[in-house]
């Protein structure tokens, strides 16, 4: 993909529309996917519907989702369109992305070892000083509370396990 960089003063920018039309291919590609194969699913919920009824209709709406943000993006582009604003991607500042992807991948390594309840609060923790949060008292509480929830939540009413402690 040919990504120009232009200069707005003295931060640099992309042009947001060819972003665009790169991940509504990429989300349209996953989605038809999902609709098309029946090798997602070990076990799961299964209903009168069958148990790949709500990842299809959820595959579907993101692909259509996906299509009509994608092909708005294509139309500018193919009309040479004059680029306003919004339509502009920021690019320095980059290292907080970075950071993020690192802590979930983190989170994605480690939360099968250590399980839901012990990892996810710190992950939710460690985003929230990352997004700039400094009221640690709250943060913890929320981060604590609401990984309990989901977790018996899940457990409970939607009948999901989530990973638990698998180190002993």
């Amino acid at each position: 993909m040919n990504r120009k960089i232009i200069k707005v003063g003295e931060t640099k920018a992309m042009d947001r529309r060819k972003l665009d039309v790169l991940f509504s291919t990429m989300l349209i590609i996953i989605s038809a996917t999902i609709l098309i194969s029946n090798d997602f699913i070990e076990g799961g919920a299964e209903s009168e519907l069958g148990s790949m009824f709500l990842p299809r209709v959820v595959a579907g709406l993101i692909m259509i989702f996906s299509a009509t943000i994608g092909l708005q993006s294509l139309i500018k582009l193919m009309n040479r369109t004059e680029i306003d604003n919004s339509e502009l991607v920021l690019v320095n500042g980059f290292t907080g992305i970075f950071i993020y992807i690192g802590i979930f991948l983190v989170y994605w390594f480690v939360v099968p070892y250590v399980g839901f309840i012990i990892t996810t609060p710190i992950i939710m923790f460690s985003v929230a000083v990352l997004l700039g949060g400094r009221n640690w008292i709250p943060i913890t509480a929320m981060s604590i509370i609401l990984s309990v929830l989901i977790f018996y939540g899940s457990k409970y009413y939607l009948r999901v396990y989530l990973p638990t402690w698998d180190l002993f």
